[in-house]
């Protein structure tokens, strides 16, 4: 099974992001979206994953689907 790593690395191989900085949004293992940075967890619903070039990754949380996340939290040290 791939890891929301490797589909947004995959995503940015086969799209042309490579390089773009920026995150790729997946939510329940698909891409949403790539931006070009962390920002308005209120856009999107609590269970998505934002992901880095770097491998970084953050997922929203809190709030509710209609009115989106609360925030982004980190999955990792950074």
């Amino acid at each position: 099974m791939m890891t929301p790593i490797d589909i947004a690395r995959r995503w940015r191989e086969e799209k042309g992001y490579v390089g773009r900085g920026g995150v790729v949004v997946l939510f329940n293992g698909e891409v949403q979206s790539w931006v070009n940075k962390l920002r308005n967890p209120e856009h999107w619903q609590p269970g998505c994953i934002a992901v880095d070039e770097e491998g970084h990754t953050w997922t929203t949380v809190a709030g509710n689907e209609r009115h989106g996340a609360l925030m982004w939290l980190a999955n990792d040290e950074l």
